[in-house]
């Protein structure tokens, strides 16, 4: 195996250098041969590519490989279950919903413009006296359904002082609210926390907080889910927004550094549920949004250059789109994920209007 070794150059009188090894291979041998190295232990096949071919065999097979069938057809759902779903009907707050619109403005609004109309009922929701830290001992079925009924009502009141959309038929503004409603409610909902954390916070704490920083933490064992799923509440979060904790994550602070006035907030609900409408629905839908958009586009340049006296106004738009082009993305995501909770029957409820709850297909 080896090649005969030389003789030492210093008979065998080599001294051992700083590190404690010989300067020539002969005594080097000798010593290995000394401590108990020997032909009959040396082991082979232990280089690098010989030990990730052993870790790739040990590696096991798939299921879908090991069965030969795709996972699409192996963890498919099973057929429906006899236990008997809770039934949410949702009939009494679509007459409600129509009513309003039947009436109108609950009290007439006399203004320049229609954004402005909509900016003056949106004032007093943004100033509603409601601390961030006010949490009630319990938030179960019946407090989620009221929550629920007060957005879609606030959305459909506000819409109401947008004239364009009056003259609408009434089924097709009714169809257009009970779509709109929740992505209304999630814009609003993240301005009021923004505009509460500037209450609360000073700017240069709110500065020196770091990315996803947690503002405000909920009790979640007040929380009470079993009405909508078996499932826990830290298990449900994957497939709903659930809010047990205020973060400051990206989307939170491009709202606090943007910190619209009533007239920009008031055009983002605008253009955010017209376009969402318009995509989910297509056709007439479409056309009527984007109208309604350029209406809206034109009132905020009324707004800019004769009443804040700025022609150069790019910069703000840009902030208050992306703000609006990343709710519409996280709706992309969680309809994904709420299409994976209804595959595996997550929910244990049944609705009468299901097309309150769907995203849009596009």
């Amino acid at each position: 195996m080896f090649k005969k070794p030389k003789k030492c150059s210093k008979n065998q009188k080599c001294d051992f250098l700083k590190n404690q090894y010989f300067t020539c291979k002969q005594c080097r041998l000798q010593k290995c041969f000394q401590v108990g190295m020997s032909y009959e232990n040396f082991q082979l096949g232990w280089d690098s590519r010989s030990s990730i071919k052993c870790r790739e065999i040990s590696i096991p097979q798939t299921i879908d490989t090991f069965t030969g069938k795709s996972n699409l057809i192996i963890f498919q759902s099973g057929p429906p279950k006899n236990n008997p779903k809770n039934f949410l009907d949702f009939h009494s707050l679509i007459d409600k919903t129509g009513e309003i619109l039947k009436q109108g403005p609950e009290s007439p609004i006399f203004s320049k413009n229609r954004l402005s109309k909509l900016a003056i009922f949106l004032s007093p929701i943004l100033d509603h006296n409601q601390s961030m830290n006010s949490t009630s001992s319990k938030y179960g079925k019946d407090e989620a359904l009221a929550q629920l009924e007060h957005a879609v009502l606030l959305a459909t009141k506000w819409l109401t002082h947008f004239d364009e959309f009056r003259l609408l038929s009434p089924d097709l503004q009714l169809k257009m609210i009970l779509a709109a409603w929740s992505v209304w409610w999630k814009l609003e909902k993240l301005a009021y926390t923004a505009l509460e954390i500037r209450r609360n916070f000073d700017e240069n704490e709110i500065k020196r907080k770091i990315q996803d920083s947690i503002i405000f933490q909920y009790d979640s064992s007040r929380i009470d889910m079993s009405w909508l799923s078996k499932y826990s509440v830290e298990e449900l979060k994957f497939f709903l927004e659930i809010t047990t904790e205020i973060r400051l994550d990206p989307l939170l602070r491009s709202m606090i550094d943007l910190n619209p006035s009533e007239v920009e907030l008031s055009f983002m609900l605008g253009q955010l549920c017209f376009h969402y409408v318009g995509k989910r629905f297509q056709g007439e839908i479409l056309k009527i949004s984007e109208k309604f958009q350029e209406i809206l586009a034109d009132d905020l340049h009324d707004y800019y250059v004769n009443e804040m006296k700025k022609s150069n106004y790019g910069s703000r738009m840009a902030q208050m789109m992306r703000i609006n082009n990343q709710i519409q993305m996280d709706l992309v995501r969680r309809k994904s994920k709420t299409q994976l909770a209804l595959v595996f029957d997550i929910f244990t409820i049944d609705v009468s209007h299901p097309e309150m709850f769907l995203e849009f297909d596009n």
